[in-house]
């Protein structure tokens, strides 16, 4: 390290002496290019001081994500705007008229919207068959409490009159059991 340094100020020295030749260059013919001390890197240079570097998480998958997103939901978003525009332009909401006698209107024909009128009519149940699905609901729902209730009056008498099913089975007598494999443990 020493020696170094003293070859690089012996050097430097030269190339004051010297002002026009290069120095580092005077008998070197292996070296393609001549060092030029005057332009030496400096570290921590560009007047700011010692520049640190901060350890960051990466914004790459959260703009990944922000840019799949938006493009989604744009792919969804502009074709439904563009359904929606369409329809209030060129169909336009229903209007209010006399309904003539002796016609019932259908459930979906008290809706405005086309949009929401062909929901109704295509998607969802009409309120006839959702009242009816709810009725019979209710109605197994008041067939299984009739059940539970029906079952526990039975457990009931079963248990005053003595009369439940395990009174039907016999059980065996104690002395047909062999006990003689217990008795002496197995070595």
């Amino acid at each position: 390290m020493a020696g170094m340094s003293l070859l690089r100020a012996a050097t430097v020295f030269l190339g004051r002496l010297n002002p026009g030749k290069q120095a580092g260059c005077a008998g070197s013919r292996l070296a393609r290019s001549c060092l030029k001390f005057s332009n030496v890197p400096v570290r921590h240079g560009g007047g700011g001081g010692k520049r640190l570097f901060y350890i960051q998480p990466s914004h790459f998958y959260d703009k990944r994500f922000l840019k799949l997103l938006k493009f989604y939901v744009l792919l969804t978003g502009i074709p439904a705007a563009i359904f929606v525009m369409a329809v209030n332009i060129f169909i336009g909401e229903a209007e209010l008229a006399e309904i003539p006698e002796g016609y019932v209107p259908e459930h979906w024909e008290y809706y405005k919207h086309p949009i929401t009128r062909w929901m109704c009519r295509n998607l969802f149940d009409s309120p006839e068959k959702s009242y009816e699905k709810l009725m019979a609901v209710i109605d197994m729902e008041a067939e299984k409490a009739d059940l539970r209730l029906k079952q526990l009056e039975a457990r009931r008498l079963m248990r005053e009159r003595g009369d439940g099913p395990w009174y039907f089975y016999e059980t065996s007598d104690k002395d047909l059991i062999d006990n003689s494999p217990k008795a002496s443990p197995d070595f």
